[in-house]
C-alpha cells in the first residue's frame, strides 16, 4: 500500500471517501475550491493543499473527483494543476462523470508527459461512498491500474477494469448513468399513472420488490413515492448535465436514445421550476403535475 496519496474534490462523495482512505491508514493531503469543505477532514490527520498542482507534487497517487468537464480541466491543467506537480510515472486517478472526449484529451496531455492518466468513474451514492461500498471502472495503463487497486479496495466493493483506454470508462459511466435515469422515468410514470388508477404507492412498491429486487428500483422507487429528495444523493442540475453526456456520445457514435431525450425534457421542466438542487428523482414531480396532480416536492435542498 502506498504510504500516501493525494484526493481533490470534497463534496457530497469525494468528502466520505476521503475519510475512508484516512481511515485505510493512507496520509492523505486534499485540496477543494471552497477551503472550508476540507476543514473536517483535515481535523481528523489530512493536510490542505494550495493547489492541486501541490497536491501531485507530494503523491505518486492523485485521485478526483469534480463536477463536470470544466471542473476537470480546471483542476488538471495549467501551471496551478495536476499535471504540472506530477514527474514520469506518478498516476493521477479521476473518478468523475465527464465526456469521453475530455478523457481522451487528458490521456494525450499526460502520456506525452510522461504520466499516467487513469479513468476511474464510480457507482452509488454518497451512502455507499460513505460505506466504502462504491463500484469502481477505472480504464488506463494496466500497471497504473495495479498500483492503485488498493485505494480502490479502501473506497470500494469492488473494481471492474474496463480496459487501456479512459474514455472507455468514461462511456461506461454514461452507459450505467442511463440505466439510472431510464429507471426513474419510468418509475415516475408508473407511480403517477398507479396514483391516477387509485392504487398505493406501497402496493406498488411491493410489486417493485417482487419483480425487480435491485437497489436501483427498490431505492428510487421508495424515494421518489415517499417524495424524499433532499439531501440529494445526485442533484438535479448535474442530471441533465449527465443526460446531455449521454446524448452527445450517442449522436457521436450513431445509437438511437430516445428515452434519454424524454427523460432530458422532464428533468429541464423539473429544473425550470426551481428544483435543480432536489435528488434527480424529483423528475417524477413534473409527470406528477402533466397528470393533474400535485407535484409532492415539499423537501427543501440543503446547502453543500
Amino acid at each position: 500500500m502506498p504510504a500516501s496519496v493525494g484526493f481533490i474534490g470534497l463534496g457530497r462523495m469525494g468528502l466520505p471517501m476521503a475519510h475512508n482512505l484516512l481511515a485505510a491508514g493512507y496520509r492523505l493531503s486534499v485540496f477543494n475550491r471552497t477551503a472550508a469543505r476540507a476543514d473536517g477532514v483535515c481535523a481528523q490527520g489530512a493536510t490542505r493543499a494550495s493547489t492541486p498542482r501541490a497536491v501531485a507534487e507530494q503523491h505518486d497517487i492523485v485521485l478526483s473527483i469534480v463536477a463536470d468537464d470544466a471542473a476537470l480541466r480546471t483542476i488538471a491543467l495549467g501551471a496551478s494543476g495536476v499535471l504540472a506537480g506530477l514527474t514520469p510515472g506518478k498516476i493521477h486517478v479521476d473518478m468523475s462523470t465527464v465526456s469521453p472526449d475530455v478523457s481522451k484529451e487528458l490521456d494525450h496531455r499526460y502520456r506525452t508527459k510522461g504520466t499516467h492518466f487513469v479513468a476511474a468513474p464510480v457507482f452509488g451514492r454518497p451512502e455507499a461512498a460513505a460505506a466504502a461500498k462504491l463500484w469502481i471502472c477505472p480504464a488506463g495503463p494496466p500497471e497504473a491500474i495495479e498500483r492503485c487497486r488498493p485505494v480502490f479496495e479502501s473506497l470500494g466493493q469492488g473494481v471492474i477494469v474496463v480496459g487501456t483506454e479512459p474514455h472507455l470508462a468514461s462511456c461506461l459511466k454514461l452507459v450505467g448513468n442511463f440505466f439510472v435515469v431510464a429507471a426513474i422515468e419510468t418509475l415516475s410514470e408508473a407511480l403517477t399513472l398507479a396514483e391516477k388508477s387509485g392504487l398505493t404507492s406501497e402496493t406498488v412498491l411491493a410489486l417493485v420488490k417482487a419483480l425487480l429486487p435491485v437497489p436501483l428500483f427498490e431505492g428510487y422507487g421508495t424515494r421518489m413515492a415517499r417524495n424524499e429528495f433532499s439531501p440529494p444523493g445526485f442533484a438535479l442540475r448535474l442530471g441533465i448535465k449527465d443526460v446531455d453526456l449521454m446524448r452527445r456520445l450517442a449522436d457521436q457514435v450513431e445509437s438511437p436514445l430516445p428515452l434519454a431525450d424524454v427523460a432530458h425534457h422532464n428533468l429541464l421542466a423539473a429544473h425550470a421550476r426551481g428544483r435543480g438542487d432536489l435528488d434527480w428523482g424529483a423528475l417524477i414531480t413534473v409527470i406528477r403535475e402533466l397528470a393533474g396532480l400535485e407535484p409532492g416536492d415539499s423537501s427543501s435542498p440543503e446547502s453543500d
